[in-house]
Protein backbone atom coordinates (compact mmCIF):
# COMPACT_ATOMS: atom_id res chain seq x y z
CA UNK A 1 0.00 0.00 0.00
CA UNK A 2 1.27 3.33 -1.17
CA UNK A 3 2.03 6.16 1.90
CA UNK A 4 0.26 9.31 0.02
CA UNK A 5 2.00 11.62 2.82
CA UNK A 6 4.32 13.56 1.36
CA UNK A 7 7.57 13.54 3.89
CA UNK A 8 11.64 14.22 3.11
CA UNK A 9 13.95 12.76 4.97
CA UNK A 10 17.89 13.03 5.57
CA UNK A 11 20.73 12.15 7.69
CA UNK A 12 24.58 12.98 8.15
CA UNK A 13 26.80 10.23 6.99
CA UNK A 14 30.52 9.50 7.51
CA UNK A 15 32.91 11.25 5.07
CA UNK A 16 34.21 8.67 2.83
CA UNK A 17 37.83 8.77 1.06
CA UNK A 18 37.94 5.57 -0.51
CA UNK A 19 35.29 3.46 -2.50
CA UNK A 20 33.15 1.73 -0.43
CA UNK A 21 30.13 -0.10 0.08
CA UNK A 22 27.03 1.87 -0.91
CA UNK A 23 24.16 -0.43 -0.04
CA UNK A 24 25.79 -0.60 3.25
CA UNK A 25 25.28 2.78 3.93
CA UNK A 26 22.15 2.85 2.72
CA UNK A 27 20.53 0.38 5.19
CA UNK A 28 22.64 2.70 7.36
CA UNK A 29 20.89 5.84 6.10
CA UNK A 30 17.55 4.17 6.77
CA UNK A 31 18.65 3.04 10.33
CA UNK A 32 19.65 6.47 11.48
CA UNK A 33 16.22 7.92 10.03
CA UNK A 34 14.00 5.33 12.07
CA UNK A 35 12.49 4.07 8.82
CA UNK A 36 12.43 1.09 6.49
CA UNK A 37 12.13 0.65 3.03
CA UNK A 38 8.43 0.91 1.66
CA UNK A 39 6.75 0.25 -2.08
CA UNK A 40 6.81 3.71 -4.14
CA UNK A 41 10.05 5.26 -1.99
CA UNK A 42 12.35 7.13 -4.22
CA UNK A 43 15.74 7.39 -2.54
CA UNK A 44 17.83 10.30 -4.30
CA UNK A 45 21.59 9.75 -4.22
CA UNK A 46 24.91 12.19 -4.70
CA UNK A 47 26.29 11.28 -7.76
CA UNK A 48 29.77 12.19 -6.53
CA UNK A 49 29.04 9.92 -3.77
CA UNK A 50 28.03 7.23 -5.87
CA UNK A 51 31.13 7.96 -7.93
CA UNK A 52 33.19 7.73 -4.69
CA UNK A 53 31.73 4.28 -3.92
CA UNK A 54 32.70 2.99 -7.21
CA UNK A 55 36.37 4.16 -7.21
CA UNK A 56 35.95 6.90 -9.43
CA UNK A 57 38.73 9.09 -7.96
CA UNK A 58 41.94 9.91 -9.43
CA UNK A 59 45.23 11.86 -8.11
CA UNK A 60 45.80 15.15 -10.63
CA UNK A 61 49.37 13.80 -10.10
CA UNK A 62 48.88 10.71 -12.11
CA UNK A 63 47.89 12.58 -15.20
CA UNK A 64 49.58 13.36 -17.95
CA UNK A 65 47.77 16.06 -20.04
CA UNK A 66 48.21 15.15 -24.12
CA UNK A 67 48.47 18.06 -26.62
CA UNK A 68 44.59 18.57 -27.14
CA UNK A 69 44.01 19.37 -23.22
CA UNK A 70 46.68 21.74 -23.43
CA UNK A 71 45.29 23.67 -25.98
CA UNK A 72 42.26 23.36 -24.13
CA UNK A 73 44.18 25.02 -21.01
CA UNK A 74 45.25 27.49 -22.73
CA UNK A 75 42.44 29.41 -24.57
CA UNK A 76 40.64 30.14 -20.72
CA UNK A 77 43.73 29.73 -17.80
CA UNK A 78 42.48 26.26 -16.84
CA UNK A 79 44.75 23.89 -15.64
CA UNK A 80 45.81 21.26 -18.14
CA UNK A 81 45.42 18.08 -16.23
CA UNK A 82 41.69 18.85 -15.17
CA UNK A 83 41.60 19.63 -18.93
CA UNK A 84 43.40 16.06 -20.13
CA UNK A 85 40.67 14.65 -17.76
CA UNK A 86 37.32 16.23 -18.67
CA UNK A 87 38.42 15.54 -22.67
CA UNK A 88 38.89 12.02 -21.36
CA UNK A 89 35.39 11.98 -20.02
CA UNK A 90 33.90 13.74 -23.00
CA UNK A 91 32.76 13.56 -26.72
CA UNK A 92 33.09 17.10 -26.60
CA UNK A 93 34.48 19.93 -24.99
CA UNK A 94 34.18 23.97 -25.62
CA UNK A 95 36.78 26.01 -23.50
CA UNK A 96 34.41 28.26 -21.47
CA UNK A 97 36.31 30.76 -19.26
CA UNK A 98 37.94 31.24 -15.89
CA UNK A 99 39.20 27.53 -16.26
CA UNK A 100 36.11 25.72 -16.61
CA UNK A 101 35.43 23.55 -19.86
CA UNK A 102 31.67 23.16 -21.11
CA UNK A 103 31.60 18.89 -22.11
CA UNK A 104 28.95 16.90 -23.72
CA UNK A 105 29.35 13.34 -22.27
CA UNK A 106 26.64 11.13 -22.71
CA UNK A 107 23.70 13.50 -23.69
CA UNK A 108 24.50 15.92 -21.03
CA UNK A 109 26.26 19.36 -21.52
CA UNK A 110 28.18 20.00 -17.88
CA UNK A 111 31.05 22.31 -17.09
CA UNK A 112 33.92 20.11 -16.78
CA UNK A 113 32.23 16.74 -17.82
CA UNK A 114 30.80 16.83 -13.87
CA UNK A 115 34.24 16.17 -12.86
CA UNK A 116 34.53 17.67 -9.25
CA UNK A 117 37.49 18.75 -6.49
CA UNK A 118 35.06 19.63 -3.82
CA UNK A 119 34.39 17.11 -1.15
CA UNK A 120 37.42 15.17 -1.79
CA UNK A 121 40.84 14.84 -0.45
CA UNK A 122 43.29 17.89 -1.76
CA UNK A 123 44.87 17.16 -5.13
CA UNK A 124 41.85 14.50 -6.19
CA UNK A 125 39.31 14.23 -8.33
CA UNK A 126 36.13 12.35 -8.75
CA UNK A 127 34.38 11.92 -11.94
CA UNK A 128 30.60 10.91 -12.83
CA UNK A 129 29.90 7.37 -12.24
CA UNK A 130 30.99 5.27 -15.29
CA UNK A 131 27.66 4.60 -16.58
CA UNK A 132 24.52 6.58 -13.74
CA UNK A 133 21.69 4.44 -14.95
CA UNK A 134 23.34 1.33 -13.71
CA UNK A 135 24.10 2.15 -10.61
CA UNK A 136 20.95 3.20 -10.05
CA UNK A 137 19.37 -0.13 -11.31
CA UNK A 138 21.59 -1.58 -9.11
CA UNK A 139 20.71 -0.18 -6.00
CA UNK A 140 16.94 -0.56 -6.78
CA UNK A 141 17.41 -4.44 -7.36
CA UNK A 142 19.54 -4.62 -4.14
CA UNK A 143 16.44 -3.09 -2.26
CA UNK A 144 13.98 -5.21 -3.84
CA UNK A 145 15.81 -7.90 -2.72
CA UNK A 146 16.78 -7.66 0.90
CA UNK A 147 12.91 -6.06 1.52
CA UNK A 148 10.78 -7.48 -0.52
CA UNK A 149 9.63 -3.57 -2.10
CA UNK A 150 9.83 -1.31 -5.26
CA UNK A 151 11.71 2.16 -4.92
CA UNK A 152 12.65 4.61 -7.47
CA UNK A 153 16.05 5.26 -7.26
CA UNK A 154 18.02 9.09 -8.60
CA UNK A 155 21.33 9.95 -9.44
CA UNK A 156 21.81 13.96 -8.67
CA UNK A 157 24.21 15.96 -9.39
CA UNK A 158 23.99 20.07 -9.63
CA UNK A 159 24.19 22.46 -12.08
CA UNK A 160 23.47 26.03 -13.10
CA UNK A 161 21.10 27.32 -15.70
CA UNK A 162 21.74 29.97 -18.32
CA UNK A 163 21.81 33.49 -16.93
CA UNK A 164 20.62 32.37 -13.96
CA UNK A 165 22.37 33.19 -10.31
CA UNK A 166 23.01 29.91 -8.06
CA UNK A 167 22.93 25.89 -8.41
CA UNK A 168 19.99 23.91 -9.02
CA UNK A 169 19.49 19.48 -8.75
CA UNK A 170 19.91 17.33 -12.03
CA UNK A 171 19.22 13.88 -12.68
CA UNK A 172 22.38 12.13 -14.14
CA UNK A 173 20.49 9.01 -13.46
CA UNK A 174 17.43 7.09 -12.57
CA UNK A 175 16.37 3.35 -12.19
CA UNK A 176 11.94 2.84 -11.77
CA UNK A 177 11.10 6.48 -11.93
CA UNK A 178 8.84 7.91 -14.61
CA UNK A 179 11.73 10.29 -15.57
CA UNK A 180 9.83 12.34 -18.08
CA UNK A 181 6.21 13.24 -18.50
CA UNK A 182 4.76 14.28 -21.70
CA UNK A 183 2.17 15.97 -21.84
CA UNK A 184 1.77 17.38 -25.16
CA UNK A 185 -1.87 16.79 -26.36
CA UNK A 186 -3.48 17.80 -22.65
CA UNK A 187 -5.12 21.00 -22.28
CA UNK A 188 -4.67 24.09 -19.97
CA UNK A 189 -7.05 25.97 -17.56
CA UNK A 190 -8.66 27.42 -20.54
CA UNK A 191 -8.95 24.17 -22.90
CA UNK A 192 -5.55 25.35 -25.28
CA UNK A 193 -3.69 22.36 -25.80
CA UNK A 194 -0.20 21.55 -24.59
CA UNK A 195 2.54 21.75 -27.29
CA UNK A 196 6.44 21.58 -26.14
CA UNK A 197 5.33 21.19 -22.02
CA UNK A 198 7.21 18.04 -21.12
CA UNK A 199 7.56 17.51 -17.09
CA UNK A 200 11.31 17.09 -15.65
CA UNK A 201 10.24 14.73 -13.04
CA UNK A 202 13.19 13.36 -11.94
CA UNK A 203 14.82 17.11 -12.50
CA UNK A 204 12.48 18.23 -9.99
CA UNK A 205 12.47 15.58 -7.39
CA UNK A 206 16.58 15.73 -7.62
CA UNK A 207 16.50 19.84 -7.05
CA UNK A 208 13.98 18.97 -3.82
CA UNK A 209 16.83 16.46 -2.94
CA UNK A 210 19.49 19.23 -3.00
CA UNK A 211 17.81 21.89 -1.21
CA UNK A 212 19.63 19.37 1.88
CA UNK A 213 22.25 17.97 0.69
CA UNK A 214 23.65 21.17 -0.32
CA UNK A 215 27.18 22.18 -1.82
CA UNK A 216 29.81 22.37 0.59
CA UNK A 217 30.09 20.39 3.81
CA UNK A 218 26.40 19.04 4.50
CA UNK A 219 27.36 15.20 4.46
CA UNK A 220 23.88 14.31 3.32
CA UNK A 221 24.37 12.12 0.07
CA UNK A 222 20.91 10.07 0.59
CA UNK A 223 17.69 11.63 0.55
CA UNK A 224 14.79 9.93 1.14
CA UNK A 225 11.26 11.18 -0.61
CA UNK A 226 8.11 9.47 0.80
CA UNK A 227 4.54 10.35 -0.74
CA UNK A 228 5.49 10.58 -4.40
CA UNK A 229 4.92 7.30 -4.60
CA UNK A 230 2.57 7.94 -8.54
CA UNK A 231 6.10 8.80 -10.20
CA UNK A 232 7.37 5.32 -9.71
CA UNK A 233 7.60 2.36 -11.33
CA UNK A 234 8.54 -1.43 -11.22
CA UNK A 235 9.95 -1.41 -14.38
CA UNK A 236 12.60 1.09 -16.39
CA UNK A 237 10.93 3.27 -18.97
CA UNK A 238 13.56 4.77 -20.59
CA UNK A 239 13.84 8.12 -21.16
CA UNK A 240 15.97 10.78 -22.91
CA UNK A 241 17.10 13.45 -20.30
CA UNK A 242 18.63 15.96 -23.19
CA UNK A 243 17.37 17.24 -26.34
CA UNK A 244 19.27 17.26 -29.44
CA UNK A 245 21.58 20.61 -29.95
CA UNK A 246 19.13 21.37 -32.88
CA UNK A 247 16.10 21.48 -30.62
CA UNK A 248 17.62 23.71 -28.14
CA UNK A 249 16.07 27.27 -27.34
CA UNK A 250 19.83 28.12 -25.55
CA UNK A 251 21.30 26.52 -28.38
CA UNK A 252 19.96 27.98 -31.35
CA UNK A 253 20.85 31.61 -30.01
CA UNK A 254 24.47 31.02 -29.15
CA UNK A 255 25.68 28.53 -31.74
CA UNK A 256 26.82 31.43 -33.76
CA UNK A 257 28.94 32.34 -31.20
CA UNK A 258 30.69 29.16 -30.01
CA UNK A 259 34.37 28.34 -30.53
CA UNK A 260 34.89 24.74 -32.71
CA UNK A 261 34.55 21.92 -30.09
CA UNK A 262 37.73 19.63 -29.18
Amino acid sequence: MHNNEFSVHWCKLERQAESFDLISQIKKFYKKIGKKPEEGDILLLSGKYVAMSEGRTYSLSKIKPMKDAIKLAELNGGSPKLAEAVVRESEKVYHAFSGIFMAESSGLLQPNAGIDKSNVQEGSIVLYPEDPNASALSVRLNVLADFGVNIGVIITDSRIYPVRKGTVGIAIGYSGIKAILDERGKTDLFGKPLKVTRRAVADQLATTAQLVMGESGESTPIVLVRGLANFTCDKDIKANLSVEFSEDLYYSAIKNIIVPAV
